[in-house]
């Protein structure tokens, strides 16, 4: 099944917005849509890709700044109305990560999954009704991985490494998969593509 990268992008529709989100809702291909989020100045969580814009970082913004932007929070997104998987990237290594644990847990309804590539930011979860996972394991290695499910690379997954996380009953999410690359893996769960339309 496809998770729609930053959502369903088309020509005339923007990564992380509104739009591409609903693009992934209402497409019959796609279980769901990944975004990545930061903090603003003002403590709001806003979902963008990049820690730049225009050459400042988002934390330096406020929210209305960046709204101005078209920058959206991460509630307008929960509030969607969605059945789907809504996969969240923690792009900030110093999120209040018990803030976010309050704002998710209102929207339990949701099929909500938090990940990052910071084992550390991860690790601080607690008490949540929502799906926990790191990206490249393979970076983040230890004897035991006690997390939901995993992302990885596609370009360095390998069967060997899926089969070992499918017995642990981990769900396994292969990202950045792009049209010229022929999915080849059994047992995973989730492919997080770069498809643009």
């Amino acid at each position: 099944m496809f998770i729609a990268h930053r959502g369903l992008v088309k020509e005339n529709i923007k990564e992380n917005t509104i739009p591409a989100f609903l693009g992934a809702i209402n497409d019959d291909k796609y279980a769901g849509f990944e975004l990545d989020i930061y903090t603003s100045l003002d403590k709001e969580f806003v979902v963008h890709h990049n820690p730049l814009i225009e050459g400042k970082f988002i934390g330096k913004y406020t929210y209305k700044e960046l709204k101005n932007k078209g920058v959206v929070k991460l509630e307008e997104v929960l509030k969607l109305d969605n059945k789907k998987i809504i996969l969240i990237e923690i792009k900030d290594l110093k999120m209040d990560i018990n803030k976010l644990t309050k704002l998710l847990n209102k929207y339990k309804n949701r099929k909500i999954y938090v990940m990052s590539f910071f084992n550390s930011v991860i690790r601080q979860f607690k008490n949540h009704n929502f799906k926990v996972g790191v990206l490249n394991y393979v970076f983040n290695s230890s004897a035991t991985y006690n997390y939901d499910f995993i992302g990885i690379i596609y370009d360095i997954a390998s069967t060997h490494m899926i089969e070992e996380f499918k017995k642990l009953n981990i769900e396994v999410f292969l990202y950045a998969l792009n049209k010229q690359d022929k999915y080849i893996y059994e047992g995973v769960y989730y492919i997080i593509d770069n498809y643009l339309e």
